[in-house]
């Protein structure tokens, strides 16, 4: 299986308005981040291998069904997400405490593609399915995981733009802040004129860090140049620049295959409005729609 059977890896208000807190150690938190994109509260805990998880369960979800209630289960085999998440495997332990952090953590957001505040949470259960599959570890079987979604992972997935790609790489990565800055950099479709300054797209995952927060983000990203560049993110000296690739098509489309017409204009930071905006831009307009990365 190749991934994305059945739905997108992300979507992109997920990366740009702070919901995963730029470090792969986060604290408990149940603060208000507000940024041009939108606004944002969790009260819980989300880091950077809490968005390596989720993206990992939907990146390997093999089939799905819509409930009565509204709502969307998916069949997932844990091993796959396993080995999505680390070459090395992480321990089912690991793994059950961030969903269960998953589960618990509360969410608010705010975007222009919500006319109200979206309040709810991203995952509402996981259980064994009756389905097995044969464990070659042990030689006897595994079960599937049955996983359902939240009500805002679901309003995520109906209205804002889809992202495609596979989570592995970014995955392995050492750092938090730079999965941040990946993940919201791949938002964009095309990298703007002279690429970004690596400190505004820091600004924009990490809040108002202080000078010695900021000099350390610096830091970490420059220390993974090579593992980004296989990710078709250059950096070179003070910018940052998206490098367009035969495998991630720039222009975004929506649910229905039906293609958005672009612009070549590059989506740059401007005013949060609190109605959805037709922009054209790449990133959120208030449209359904999917960009591959």
């Amino acid at each position: 299986m190749s991934g994305n059977a059945v739905l997108p890896t992300s979507t992109c208000a997920q990366a740009r308005v702070m919901l995963y807190q730029p470090s792969q150690r986060p604290r408990y938190t149940s603060t208000v981040w507000s940024s041009s994109f939108g606004r944002c509260q969790v009260v819980g805990r989300l880091g950077q291998r809490h968005a390596d998880l989720l993206e990992a369960i939907l990146f390997n979800a093999e089939r799905k069904r819509d409930t009565p209630d509204g709502s969307i289960e998916m069949l997932v085999d844990p091993a796959r997400v396993r080995r999505t998440l680390s070459d090395s495997r992480y321990s089912m332990e690991q793994i059950k405490k961030l969903l269960m952090e998953l589960r618990a953590a509360a969410i608010s957001i705010e975007t222009p593609a919500f006319d109200f505040p979206l309040i709810s949470g991203l995952i509402d259960h996981i259980e064994p399915s009756m389905m097995t599959r044969r464990d070659p570890l042990t030689g006897g079987h595994r079960h599937l995981w049955m996983v359902r979604l939240g009500k805002a992972l679901l309003v995520l997935l109906e209205r804002d733009l889809w992202l495609h790609y596979d989570p592995a790489p970014i995955a392995r990565l050492q750092h938090g802040i730079t999965q941040a800055v990946v993940r919201h950099i791949r938002t964009h479709t095309i990298s703007p004129r002279g690429g970004w300054f690596m400190d505004t797209v820091i600004k924009a995952v990490l809040g108002n860090p202080s000078t010695k927060e900021l000099r350390k983000a610096r830091l970490r990203v420059r220390s993974e140049v090579g593992a980004c560049s296989e990710m078709g993110i250059r950096i070179a000296g003070d910018k940052i620049f998206k490098i367009a690739t035969p495998s991630a098509p720039s222009v975004p489309q929506t649910p229905d295959s039906v293609p958005q017409t672009p612009d070549g204009v590059p989506q740059t930071p401007g005013a949060f409005h609190t109605r959805p905006m037709e922009t054209g831009l790449s990133g959120l307009s208030g449209l359904r729609g999917t960009a591959r990365a």
